[in-house]
């Protein structure tokens, strides 16, 4: 499957739109090499996730999740998409997406794999271990290209996977926080980070180069194909 985000700017098409004051866009493909934006969330220590070929990387023989996030703590709605490729099955594990987290007793996740014994969708909500919903889904094919998205507005959120709207969760317990990763039992890859919000700063990170002031709010998404 082809990428929906180019990372190596051969653009097919260029969409220029306003974007509104209270909005803002946080752009990552990682062609800088490094995650000056990120932090590793758990486990303490020893960096595991890093930059290679211009995309991020986790291996993780683990069933417990490595984690990785960005943003802050007064971060409340926004939307994260990307690109996620699946290179590598180490046993019962999964990917997962996860958001308003504040403290490892605070936040929820979104997962994608087979952690609960079956490939499927579902969602915790920490440090509860119980599931607050699943869905018989996947599992995701290795070696390809796969578009994600997430949207966390008030006590609703949405689950897309290549366009298809694979889980809705209502819950209010918490109201904001960090945005990141987690994986457990893979290695993946991702790219293409694109974040939206009113509490997200105003800025966009071009491709490959440091945050910029977006001239006159205006927002570009570059659009092109990257081959497996």
């Amino acid at each position: 499957m082809a990428k929906r985000y180019s990372s190596t700017l051969v653009l097919c098409s260029i969409l220029v739109f306003a974007a509104s004051a209270w909005t803002g866009t946080f752009m990552d493909n990682f062609e800088d090499g490094d995650l000056e934006d990120w932090r590793q969330f758990w486990p303490e220590g020893e960096m595991i996730w890093e930059v290679v070929d211009g995309e991020l990387e986790c291996a993780r023989l683990d069933q417990w999740s490595a984690e990785l996030v960005t943003g802050g703590d007064f971060w409340t709605d926004y939307t994260i998409e990307f690109d996620l490729k699946l290179l590598e099955d180490h046993g019962p594990g999964d990917f997962g997406i996860i958001v308003r987290v504040t403290t490892s007793d605070n936040g929820y996740s979104f997962l994608i794999g087979d952690w609960i014994g079956e490939p499927a969708v579902y969602v915790q909500r920490w440090p509860d271990l119980n599931m607050k919903a699943t869905r018989p889904f996947g599992p995701l094919e290795t070696g390809i290209w796969h578009h994600v998205e997430l949207e966390v507005a008030g006590s609703d959120f949405n689950l897309w996977i290549n366009d298809e709207k694979v889980i809705e969760y209502q819950d209010d317990k918490y109201p904001n926080g960090m945005v990141g990763f987690g994986v457990a039992n893979y290695t993946i890859r991702c790219d293409n980070v694109i974040i939206t919000g009113p509490d997200v700063p105003d800025e966009i990170l071009e491709f490959g180069n440091d945050p910029v002031e977006p001239r006159g709010k205006l927002a570009t998404t570059w659009a092109g194909i990257k081959t497996n």
